[in-house]
């Protein structure tokens, strides 16, 4: 362990038992480090978040070496590229990402923001099995070997996931066009019909949004749409950042930076923009020909959230899942069984072919 002070110590230290000198652990759902080999528990003094520290965008992408950074240890897998922090008295664990042995030669530091707030593990052990087998018993054309071969609870790793959040007051200056629908008759004679024409008039304006706690997963290895089906996070519990919720447990690095997450806000609140200036806009139809959007008073933060991570073997293919250690949501590639489709295919066909043969 380093001999920094304990509020400066960086992701990865560890906390020793004071009654036999045993590395401590984080045990989710508490608020105390336990030791697995004398059962001691040492209680970690949560800090009550009463105001959320938000970080100036613009002031840090200025002096991103100067402000809110610390040197932090990192491990890479050699197969996957994966980089997550580890626990220093750890000499040998697996990649979470792909079951890869890490290599402790692999480690080196980096200078990297600190996170500021994370969501605490919650959930472990016969929950997680309990919400794996909820989820595997809702597949469809599943192997009927699934659930064993699934069954890993013991094997799946605890990762805190970084993920950027942004704030933003937005200005958006455009201009448009308003479509509103109406019906005439045309042609003559037996060729007469109604048909629907649009009138189009111009139309510009000014839209006024404030973005709060737009939520960009800083991870690349796990799909942001594989994040959004487990993304229910009860950012309301956040606590503030404590190395301590993180002994035991796998903090992965940020891969997308403060200013590519920044992009990847911005894009979300673009589509928010374009729905609030189709409704300024009105009518029964919109066109947006031009708009110019202007982002004030920009602030950020870095968390960490509690996610549980395994993948099994499967017919020569690995598959993987992911549950959200505060919920018990599960998300995941699964295998399908070729065997039932074919037989529901089959099943379907004779019922249709026996329905109407009786109907004859």
């Amino acid at each position: 362990m380093t001999e920094e002070t304990e509020d400066n110590r960086t992701i990865g230290d560890t906390f020793p038992c004071e009654c036999c000198g045993a590395v401590l652990k984080y045990k989710p759902g508490t608020t105390f480090l336990h030791c697995e080999y004398c059962g001691a528990d040492t209680p970690i003094q949560t800090k009550v978040v009463v105001n959320i520290n938000e970080l100036d965008y613009m002031q840090h992408i200025r002096h991103v070496e100067e402000l809110n950074t610390r040197n932090t240890n990192i491990i890479k897998c050699r197969k996957c590229g994966a980089e997550s922090t580890f626990d220093e008295n750890v000499k040998s664990m697996e990649c979470p990402y792909c079951g890869t042995p890490l290599i402790e030669a692999d480690a080196h530091y980096e200078r990297l923001f600190k996170p500021s707030y994370l969501l605490p593990f919650q959930i472990s052990g016969k929950e997680i099995d309990a919400c794996l087998h909820k989820w595997l018993r809702k597949l469809w054309f599943a192997p009927g070997n699934l659930k064993q071969q699934a069954r890993c609870s013991e094997k799946m790793q605890g990762v805190y996931i970084p993920c950027w959040t942004y704030d933003a007051q937005t200005e958006t200056q455009y201009t448009g066009q308003r479509g509103v629908t109406y019906t005439t008759s045309v042609g003559t004679g037996k060729n007469r019909r109604t048909v629907i024409r649009t009138a189009w008039s111009y139309r510009d304006g000014n839209i006024s949004l404030f973005f709060d706690d737009v939520m960009v997963p800083a991870s690349k290895l796990i799909a942001s749409g594989t994040v959004a089906k487990i993304e229910d996070w009860d950012t309301e519990n956040l606590v503030e950042m404590d190395n301590r919720f993180l002994s035991g447990f796998i903090t992965e690095k940020y891969i997308i930076n403060l200013t590519q997450g920044f992009e990847i806000a911005q894009g979300k609140m673009a589509t928010q923009i374009d729905s609030a200036i189709r409704r300024d806009i009105g009518g029964d139809k919109q066109r947006i020909l031009s708009k110019n959007t202007r982002y004030d008073n920009i602030k950020f933060k870095l968390i960490l959230l509690p996610v549980y991570m395994s993948s099994y073997l499967y017919g020569k293919k690995v598959y993987h899942f992911f549950v959200n250690g505060r919920t018990g949501e599960v998300t995941g590639d699964r295998p399908y069984s070729t065997l039932k489709i074919v037989f529901t295919i089959l099943l379907g066909l004779l019922l249709i072919g026996g329905i109407i043969y009786y109907n004859r």
